[in-house]
């Protein structure tokens, strides 16, 4: 007995017949150890329970793994809230289980855990563990048993230092946890305070102990414009800059076509050849032709030939799948392939031969796909246009600088183009518009207005070519019985097609959605109306989010059946796959490609696609909410115009109607009366005026609050501003000081995935 160790005194107390699960204390009691010894007893329970030997029940008590008192493991991942309990989203798809702060033990925010469940003592339904001003959701309660997978490995945060150490506080609010420095990779030693960092993190399995890193880049002072941007990259895992292995690569390729490029192509130089792209533009993927032949007419979609220079497996390859698509924040693009090949070699720049892979698209007068063949060809591109020529045509404005011949060929392909759209319209494709947003920079980087846009007819239009072409693709793969990687867009399920229809209802929208044509219709109904907005949003809250697959499940938005992303290589990994695909069956030679090869890259393309909009996301939010804290300073504060589009018990949120930017209107700032909340969340009407406020309501508003750090703003109505600063002895036109509340609202993060306007391509 003498010679055991510790670990085996413990499983040999825990595996007795008649064991009851111990407390630590208690089980330190029953093995007669020194108090000295308690701390050996903890790492020793660790080292068990990582092995699967022992599991930590609820109320710390600990038992044999697989014994009668453990229960069954459910394994998922789990939100963390910024006030310290988690939510575990069960692998199975069932309710969420709410896992209390103490028995997240070393679990972080999105990380994969095996959770235990046990159901709630009477304890816990007064309020129990976490306190009864923590909310409570569902049934059902848990504690995290093991970290299956520690989903970020690398936070970005803000380095403070004291006198005997140095700690990271993490920029995303859910990471509740200070970072304690431990090491600092070579250099970074003298990194001041104030600064944002990239810490590694160190394995972390005692919650008793900190959680501790390693200091690995220095990205510079906090209130550098460029360093934000720095850190929301960083955050969701991308690096601006390429390695210099890749641009050691990238500087290889030739500046301009040689020889041994022209063979075996299919030229199409003398063909009138266009491309349309957002004035700022720097690289051209996509032209195209238009030309009248026997049956109709034929659409020439040519697409520029990355998968020539960029072979599969070389470093430019890994790179790109890595990034899997470029990035567009407010102030910046991060390309997913090096600029150096992008806007020379494989941009489809005007008036130099380049390298397409083109699809010849047989249209009939109703602008529907008849036939279909694709080449690698030879182009010469003779415009280079911008939507805002095109639309200046469409409007007939004389000076939009189009030559006449291009022109020409625009009018023949509009009408062709809005009968492809109201085809696919007709055939129960979502009309589901929202505004975009574009933030406009001045010379220093910050933002000197804001402006809203809505989709134009030049978008539009070559959107349609795109999605021709998007679809021909896909049906040639199919009919050779490929494997391809599918933009995929399933249809909502009951729950989410049940949610739809109570918003709806709850804005008071007479509607039960079940169908597209269900959703058209309430568009239809809606537009041009207040809740126009806010109608959409509740749609497009319960629609699933758009991927990637290796199975075809269809395309729900779009109602197609099969579709693929071809038409933007340089800027999604997708597309360079299909071009390979594509490539390899136009020269009948075997698919570069298994199914396994294809259902890991859906998945990564997945993911860094999600990650990609969260961090444009946070750009627009991030330059918006300093935009308005700048007009605070400014003294200009309103009124603004804006729409009730959320209430709660607390206020409700409006969303200005230039901007999009929300705040909350809270009930404590309108002075003359009471307001009581109906059970619903749609109306709040006061107690003695009976005065009302609904959603879908104009009003106007003052800003009188922003929270950088939590990317929120407060507003009161107009007139409330003066009399809420009477009232605090406030000299006339200052807001006053707002008093720190106990609980605050974030009003980020609560848009849904739609497609964004400016974009929509690149999206869907």
């Amino acid at each position: 007995m003498t010679n055991q160790t510790l670990e085996q005194r413990i499983l040999a107390v825990l595996n007795k017949p008649k064991y009851q699960p111990l407390t630590r204390p208690d089980l330190a009691k029953s093995l007669r150890l020194h108090e000295t010894e308690r701390n050996k007893l903890r790492q020793a329970l660790i080292g068990l329970q990582k092995q699967g030997k022992v599991v930590c029940l609820r109320k710390n008590r600990w038992a044999p793994a697989g014994g009668k008192n453990a229960q069954q493991l459910i394994t998922g991942s789990v939100r963390v809230m910024e006030k310290g309990f988690g939510l575990f989203a069960p692998d199975d798809g069932s309710e969420e289980i709410y896992i209390a702060s103490d028995d997240l033990k070393c679990a972080l925010h999105e990380d994969r855990v095996s959770v235990e469940l046990f159901q709630k003592s009477a304890s816990d339904r007064r309020g129990g563990r976490g306190g009864s001003n923590v909310p409570r959701f569902g049934n059902r309660d848990g504690r995290v048993v093991e970290i299956l997978e520690r989903k970020n490995t690398e936070v970005v945060g803000l380095l403070r230092r004291t006198p005997y150490y140095a700690t990271v506080t993490p920029d995303n609010l859910r990471l509740v946890h200070d970072i304690r420095v431990a090491e600092w990779e070579s250099g970074l030693e003298q990194t001041p305070a104030e600064h944002k960092v990239v810490i590694h993190l160190d394995d972390w399995t005692d919650p008793f102990k900190p959680l501790t890193g390693v200091v690995i880049e220095d990205l510079g002072h906090r209130d550098d414009p460029n360093v934000q941007m720095q850190c929301i990259l960083r955050t969701h895992g991308f690096q601006q800059n390429f390695s210099e292995e890749v641009l050691a690569e990238a500087a290889q390729m030739p500046h301009e076509l040689r020889p041994e490029d022209y063979k075996d192509r299919t030229d199409l130089r003398k063909r009138l050849t266009f491309t349309i792209d957002p004035e700022t533009a720097r690289d051209f993927d996509d032209a195209v032709s238009i030309e009248r032949i026997s049956k109709g007419w034929k659409l020439s979609v040519h697409i520029a030939d990355v998968a020539h220079f960029v072979q599969r497996g070389s470093v430019l390859d890994k790179e790109a799948l890595h990034r899997g698509n470029s990035i567009y924040l407010v102030d910046r693009v991060v390309m997913m392939l090096p600029t150096e090949l992008t806007t020379r070699i494989c941009s489809l720049n005007p008036h130099v031969d380049r390298l397409a892979h083109t699809v010849e698209i047989l249209l009939n007068h109703e602008g529907q796909l008849l036939d279909a063949k694709s080449c690698r060809s030879i182009i010469h591109s003779d415009a280079r246009l911008t939507y805002e020529q095109v639309q200046s045509l469409f409007d007939g404005n004389p000076d939009h600088g189009i030559p006449s011949k291009v022109a020409e060929a625009i009018n023949v392909l509009r009408p062709l183009a809005r009968a492809a759209r109201a085809r696919r319209t007709a055939n129960g494709s979502l009309e589901i518009n929202t505004p975009q947003i574009k933030c406009l920079l001045d010379k220093d980087g910050k933002v000197s207005s804001i402006k809203k846009g809505e989709a134009k007819e030049a978008y539009q239009f070559i959107e349609e070519c795109m999605l021709l072409a998007n679809v021909a693709v896909a049906r040639m793969l199919k009919e050779a019985q490929w494997p391809m990687i599918h933009r995929v867009h399933e249809e909502p399920d009951e729950d989410q097609w049940a949610q739809m229809g109570a918003e709806l209802q709850a804005l008071g929208i007479n509607a039960t959605p079940m169908t597209r044509s269900d959703i058209n219709q309430v568009m239809e109904k809606i537009e041009g109306t207040p809740l126009e907005y806010t109608g959409s949003l509740a749609v497009l809250r319960n629609l699933k989010r758009a991927g990637y697959s290796a199975e075809a499940k269809g395309h729900f938005g779009l109602a197609f059946e099969d579709y693929v992303h071809f038409t933007s290589p340089i800027r999604r990994y997708p597309d360079l796959v299909i071009h390979r695909l594509l490539g390899a069956l136009e020269e009948k030679k075997p698919s570069p490609y298994r199914s396994k090869d294809i259902e890991s890259i859906a998945i990564q393309c997945t993911r860094t696609e999600s990650e990609a909009d969260a961090a444009e996301k946070e750009s627009i939010e991030l330059r918006r909410v300093e935009y308005y804290n700048n007009l605070l300073h400014k003294g200009a504060t309103g009124p603004y115009s804006g729409c009730i589009i959320r209430i709660l018990n607390k206020g409700f949120i409006v969303e200005l109607t230039d901007t999009i930017q929300r705040g909350l209107v809270p009930f404590a700032s309108i002075t003359d009366d009471r307001y009581d909340v109906n059970g619903a969340k749609t109306r709040a009407t006061g107690q003695r005026t009976r005065r009302m406020f609904k959603i879908g309501d104009v009003v106007d508003v003052e800003l009188v609050k922003v929270d950088l750090a939590h990317k929120f703003i407060d507003f009161n109505l107009e007139g409330q501003r003066k009399a809420t600063a009477f009232a605090a002895g406030k000299k006339k036109g200052v807001p006053p000081r707002s008093k720190k509340k106990k609980q605050q609202v974030t009003l980020t993060g609560d848009r849904p995935h739609g497609p964004k306007q400016q974009k929509r391509r690149k999206h869907k």
